[in-house]
């Protein structure tokens, strides 16, 4: 068999093993299901509702609190399952804590990016890639699928499909009206605003301009004082 024939069925084995942590492992454990639903639903609602156009700092702060916390509770599990006597040998272990410790090192480092003002945050930190992370390493974690390099290296090889068929979608759809909104491009001229800073129209009510409340009534108009 050459060489350009066994690389071939290589990557056809990392294609399977990639496809099958997405989109099939999730539903053969209820409790991770459980987890990686509300993730995904998350995840649709925040890429097509908030940052569809971008995120912004705030946002990446607030994904990389989710990411810090999904790798707390995976630790918690995996002490779990070592007390049930599921997870055994020194490497299998350690290997697991070692990426445990890199899951959390990266939301943390974007949490102190953020706190600093860093705007590389809005890059590392896009709900998409927190995602990602939670639907490749959850099932590992859940001991749904054995932790091997195969899996690592499907990670890493196809994080950038996952990535960019996103940023396809995002850029081929229209914005929905949420989208234009946060933008400054929804709202038509005339609309409703409710903004208390907006000066009130000719000849309309404004009831956010409260200054002349209680001033003496104009000469010549009834005045019900006793």
């Amino acid at each position: 068999m050459s060489w350009y024939v066994s690389i071939g069925l290589y990557l056809w084995e990392l294609v399977k093993t990639w496809v099958h942590t997405i989109f099939v492992t999730p539903y053969t454990t209820m409790d991770m299901l459980w987890i990686l639903v509300p993730v995904w639903l998350a995840w649709f609602f925040a890429e097509f509702f908030q940052e569809k156009t971008g995120t912004s700092m705030g946002n990446a702060i607030t994904n990389a609190t989710v990411v810090v916390w999904a790798a707390i509770d995976c630790t918690r599990q995996t002490f779990r399952l070592m007390n049930a006597g599921e997870l055994t040998g020194f490497l299998n272990i350690s290997l697991r804590f070692l990426l445990l410790l890199i899951i959390f090192a990266y939301g943390l480092v974007i949490i102190i990016l953020g706190w600093r003002g860093n705007k590389v945050i809005k890059y590392l930190g896009r709900v998409r890639e927190v995602t990602y992370v939670f639907a490749i390493f959850v099932p590992v974690f859940y001991n749904a699928i054995p932790f091997s390099f195969k899996h690592i290296l499907a990670a890493l090889l196809f994080f950038p499909l996952f990535y960019f068929t996103i940023e396809l979608i995002d850029r081929v759809t229209p914005n929905p009206r949420a989208v234009d909104e946060d933008n400054n491009r929804g709202g038509a001229s005339g609309n409703d605003d409710f903004s208390l800073d907006k000066p009130a129209e000719p000849g309309k009510d404004d009831f956010s301009n409260m200054g002349d409340f209680g001033k003496a009534p104009a000469a010549g108009k009834d005045d019900f004082k006793f």
